[in-house]
């Protein structure tokens, strides 16, 4: 009863009836104030001429007597003016304030204070006390003091006051009654609105209401009827979209997971038991994931960004070992963001992994051939610094190194060349080449050398600088080998005096082919001998910036394949390699020269396009989608078609940076794969092709 009662009293008919009683209250108080305010005014005039009225009568009738000394007269008149209907009191005194006669007083009492007008008469007072001056002609011949009832006053005033409430007491209740059965009439309609809200609280989605009329209601009503359609279109296209949703994040081959905020899982795709052998429900029910799932050495750097990652920041690259069901250790990537609802609340985090188990293990192969560089290129310099300062063992050691060495005297002439000099220039062991001039030296091996004039220029600036020791300068030759020579002065038997010069030569060919190896295994593709994305990451920084310095532009097109991973589940991972290196070929073909095609990982690629707007882009993804979808392959007798999905951003109109950039693509290339696959798209564009 009682929440019958509060919706009684919350309900818009209770407020207009309300509304409309409390200003009818206060209208008709206002009303019956005024009334007794302008009643109250009109008495007090009236009064106020009466008195003048009955002072000019008192002076009149008392002053001649009074100045003869007429007692006997004057005792009749006051007992006649005392006993006037209203008059209380009645008192007579001469000009010397002594009491002549009274009436309805005690003579010996004094006299009360005289008031000169009703206005000054307190409301509880029940007696007007007046007083006139008699005066005859110029002389005062003494003073009337009187009292009147003013107990009329205070009763015209109350009853006054009874019938305005009366009145208004009636046409409250009247008002009322009237307004109480026009607001049922007119919200009458309001009340099945209402119950169709109530429909819409409780799921319903499928709620209409009949709309009559033409008025605010009708109209109310039929936007309601919109609504309500639209709403259920809504919810059905969220429950489709949250079925595509989840078809999509399933088959993802990153894993992908939701945390909710105080980090426990509620979400995981399928790719965690591909890389991990762990089921997602299993990865659900576990009370502690980290344990189950995190190498032991890692788990405490593991724990720290966990924690920060759950009080809002963002992450990625980072690196960490899992542990496998069967025991086994992965190199896995994540990246993670905050998830934020509608109106920016806080909803958990969503982490992304991929696994870099060979990635990690070129870089510690990487790793272990620099190392090997570095000791080599160390041991190296030892003996360059070495053979100076052992200038007594210089004829054993010159002709066993595979260092060339030419010793020069002051004069430009030839007085040693070691058996590594000889092979380098490809001259005969048994030439006596003692005594020749450097520059015959030079013109001797000039063929060898792929820019001579270049190595000259070199010689001679050495030659006049005076350098003790030269810069290393790179010779490239003809025949393909690469030499780099470098020249001392010879120091003498006393300080500041020098016997020549040695120039020394080695041939680092087989250091630097083994150093573009290693930049390549670096910087490209192992499978497609595409750059990887490491580089792709470095061109696309240098690229933007480019671009930022010269006010141009700049294109990328992020290319993701559709349908590859059954060919890898079907025909194995040598049919998947099969498929990559096929395409790397085909459209690295049609690719141009300004730009630069990467492979980021995966089935994912990307073409990065200098000073390309988005026409160019727009050319450049069709041509590399249609290579593609024109692409067949033939696999255990049964041929097969891949297409791919493209999305394309532009700098600077859709990022400003290399991360937001990537970042556009992406969400353009997940657009056209959301959309069908076999299309492209373009940032921010509604539009697909």
């Amino acid at each position: 009863m009682f929440e019958a009662l509060k919706g009684i009293t919350f309900s818009l008919r209770f407020r207009l009836i309300a509304a409309a009683c409390a200003a009818l209250v206060l209208g008709l108080w206002m009303l019956a104030a005024n009334s007794v305010r302008l009643l109250d005014e009109a008495l007090l005039a009236r009064e106020n001429r009466h008195l003048a009225e009955l002072q000019a009568l008192y002076s009149a009738s008392l002053a001649v007597p009074l100045a003869e000394r007429d007692h006997a007269r004057l005792t009749r008149l006051v007992a006649q003016l005392g006993q006037q209907t209203g008059t209380r009191y009645f008192v007579l005194t001469d000009a010397a304030r002594r009491v002549v006669a009274a009436e309805g007083w005690d003579p010996l009492a004094p006299l009360p204070p005289a008031m000169q007008d009703f206005a000054l008469l307190p409301r509880e007072a029940t007696r007007f006390d007046g007083m006139v001056t008699l005066r005859l002609g110029e002389r005062e011949v003494g003073s009337a003091h009187f009292g009147i009832d003013t107990q009329f006053l205070r009763q015209a005033s109350a009853n006054l006051l009874w019938q305005s409430t009366a009145i208004g007491w009636a046409a409250l209740l009247l008002t009322a009654v009237l307004l109480a059965f026009v607001s049922y009439w007119l919200t009458r309609n309001l009340r099945v609105l209402q119950q169709g809200v109530a429909a819409l609280e409780g799921g319903a989605t499928d709620v209409r209401l009949p709309a009559g009329g033409n008025d605010e209601i009708g109209r109310l009503t039929r936007a309601f009827n919109r609504m309500s359609q639209a709403l259920d279109e809504r919810v059905e296209a969220l429950k489709k979209s949250e079925a595509r949703f989840h078809a999509i994040a399933d088959y993802t081959y990153g894993v992908e997971a939701w945390f909710n905020p105080r980090g426990r899982l509620i979400w995981i795709n399928r790719s965690v038991e591909r890389i991990t052998g762990y089921t997602p429900l299993e990865c659900l029910l576990s009370n502690n994931l980290v344990d189950m799932l995190i190498f032991e050495k890692d788990r405490k750097l593991a724990l720290e960004v966990a924690l920060k990652a759950l009080h809002g920041s963002s992450g990625d690259n980072f690196e960490v070992r899992l542990r496998r069901k069967d025991g086994g250790i992965v190199w896995t990537v994540l990246n993670w963001q905050p998830i934020h609802g509608p109106k920016g609340e806080y909803l958990g985090l969503r982490v992304s992994g991929d696994e870099i188990q060979a990635r990690k293990e070129a870089e510690l192969k990487l790793l272990d051939t620099v190392v090997e560089l570095r000791r080599t290129q160390a041991l190296k310099e030892y003996y360059i610094t070495t053979s100076n300062e052992e200038r007594a063992r210089l004829d054993a050691l010159l002709n066993v190194m595979k260092t060339g060495v030419l010793f020069v005297d002051g004069n430009q002439r030839v007085v040693y060349i070691n058996n590594a000099m000889r092979d380098i220039c490809q001259l005969p062991y048994d030439e006596n080449l003692t005594g020749l001039r450097d520059s015959g030296m030079l013109d001797r091996t000039a063929h060898l050398r792929s820019d001579d004039a270049a190595y000259r220029r070199h010689v001679e600036e050495v030659l006049a600088s005076g350098a003790e020791v030269s810069e290393p300068f790179e010779i490239p030759f003809r025949d393909g080998r690469i030499v780099t020579g470098i020249s001392a002065l010879v120091p003498g038997d006393k300080p500041g005096r020098h016997i020549g010069r040695v120039w020394i030569y080695e041939d680092v060919t087989r250091q630097k082919q083994l150093e573009v190896q290693l930049v390549r295994l670096a910087e490209r593709d192992p499978l497609t001998n595409l750059y990887n994305r490491r580089r792709f990451h470095d061109e696309i920084g240098r690229i933007i910036a480019d671009a930022s310095r010269r006010k141009s532009h700049a294109g990328l097109l992020a290319i993701d394949l559709d349908g590859f991973k059954p060919v890898n589940d079907e025909f194995g991972h040598q049919a998947g390699d099969a498929v990559l290196v096929r395409l790397a070929e085909e459209v690295g073909a049609i690719v141009r020269r300004n730009e630069i095609f990467f492979r980021i990982g995966g089935d994912e690629f990307a073409i990065l396009a200098p000073d390309a707007d988005e026409e160019e882009m727009v050319g450049l993804a069709r041509r590399v989608g249609g290579k593609i979808a024109d692409m067949r392959f033939k696999f255990a007798g049964r041929e097969v078609q891949i297409t791919a999905s493209l999305g394309i951003a532009l700098y600077p109109k859709h990022a400003a940076d290399s991360e937001e950039m990537i970042a556009r693509a992406d969400s353009a290339m997940y657009q056209a794969k959301m959309s069908g696959k076999n299309r492209w798209a373009v940032y921010g564009s509604a539009k697909l092709h």
